[in-house]
């Protein structure tokens, strides 16, 4: 088991935790299921309201938006599918990244990533998910009532004295649901966290959702600040390591294979480029003035484009940039991972602080459960068998058979 400070230093334990294999392939495996799903539905509502497909590909490629383009309703409800999917996915992967974690903080190292996802989908994949479900039903519902009285309001002479008399009560209404909506949003942070260092169900998500909002905003706000910072931070590092790595890898190709591979790597990129157009203009929006000396270091540095290439280099230009795209998905894995992680233990901080409880001394329930098959697969001694007891008679036979010898 890890020693822990439970401060504010424990946080820089993300980026280390998070750099491993077992924690980046479950991030990247999640994630990936839950945006193809996403993609698809994305483009399928496209397509059902009547848009070529081309067109949009030609726009988004591989990162669809439904937003903003006017749809049916009913390519708007497939839509909203895909982001119910994606979220989900969110949640699923960001619960089997903390439990990991936690397991890998409490010294068990053997924790797989096959177990880590049972965990988050057969066990916890309603309460990840029925938690910020229900605190949003409490927004809803409040907020209906908030409407319905507005509509009395609307009764001659006693609806504006209701209104006005009763002004207070309406304000404390108010501000219980901005707590609220807060409270939503901590719940989407912390609540994979919750469940993957508790064990608990749907309502302790809840309550402690509400009891750190209530209890500990300014460690919250704080930590999740420096969490960002060490994941931005994880991100650029990692970024530059493998734009290093991919060029050495381009230079050892190329006194090996020459023009050759010199053409097969432009073809590749201007295809990756072109694949993820609408994160490149997002880079080049964010970065402005220092677009070109920032992005050198972990991005494009270049506009590619299109020019004829034979048909075998095509077919593997198509390919090499699929399995970049795969490296790339996967250090984008890692910041996710370094978020995921640093949320499980943020939340092990303020347990501590706020319930004197440190987690990793607790057993949870899976444990139980593995020791209890480990018990039932230990087969019970056998007893040891007793020899027979000699009757009396067959006792004096035998004795004077011997004297007669």
């Amino acid at each position: 088991m890890v020693t822990m400070r439970f401060d504010w230093r424990d946080i820089f334990r993300s980026a280390r935790l998070a750099f491993s294999f077992q924690r980046l392939w479950i991030q990247f495996v999640g994630m990936l299921l839950g945006y193809l799903i996403y993609a698809v539905l994305t483009y399928l509502s496209l397509i059902l309201a009547g848009n070529n497909f081309s067109v949009f590909w030609a726009r988004y490629g591989l990162m669809p938006c439904a937003a903003g383009t006017p749809l049916p309703w009913y390519s708007w409800i497939v839509y909203i599918a895909g982001i119910v999917v994606l979220v989900y996915a969110w949640m699923v992967t960001a619960l089997a990244v903390a439990r990991a974690a936690y397991m890998n903080l409490k010294g068990n190292t053997f924790y797989t990533w096959k177990e880590a996802f049972n965990f988050a989908l057969k066990r916890k994949g309603g309460s990840v998910i029925s938690t910020p479900v229900a605190i949003a039903c409490i927004i809803f519902f409040t907020g209906l009532g908030g409407v319905v009285i507005g509509l009395l309001g609307r009764i001659p002479y006693v609806g504006e004295v209701g209104i006005s008399l009763f002004a207070i009560i309406w304000f404390m209404a108010s501000l219980f649901l901005v707590f609220v909506i807060l409270a939503l949003a901590v719940s989407f942070l912390l609540t994979p966290a919750i469940l993957a260092t508790t064990d608990d169900d749907a309502f302790e998500g809840i309550f402690q959702s509400f009891s750190v909002m209530y209890t500990q905003p300014w460690r919250l706000v704080f930590y999740e600040i420096l969490l960002a910072i060490v994941s931005i931070l994880g991100l650029g590092i990692f970024a530059i390591f493998a734009k290093k790595a991919w060029a050495l890898m381009t230079t050892l190709f190329l006194w090996g294979m020459g023009d050759k591979y010199a053409d097969l790597s432009y073809a590749a990129s201007y295809l990756l480029q072109s694949w993820i157009n609408p994160l490149w203009m997002w880079v080049k929006d964010i970065i402005g003035v220092g677009y070109s000396s920032c992005t050198s270091f972990f991005f494009f540095s270049q506009d590619f484009i299109d020019y004829g290439l034979s048909p075998v280099t095509a077919v593997s230009a198509w390919i090499f940039a699929i399995f970049l795209l795969f490296i790339g998905g996967f250090i984008i894995s890692y910041p996710l991972a370094i978020f995921n992680v640093g949320q499980s233990i943020i939340f092990m901080i303020l347990k501590k602080v706020k319930d004197d409880e440190n987690l990793l001394e607790r057993k949870d329930r899976e444990e139980e459960i593995e020791e209890e098959e480990k018990q039932e697969e230990v087969p019970e001694p056998e007893p040891a068998k007793k020899k027979p007891r000699q009757t009396a008679k067959k006792a004096v036979s035998t004795r004077k058979k011997k004297e007669k010898k």
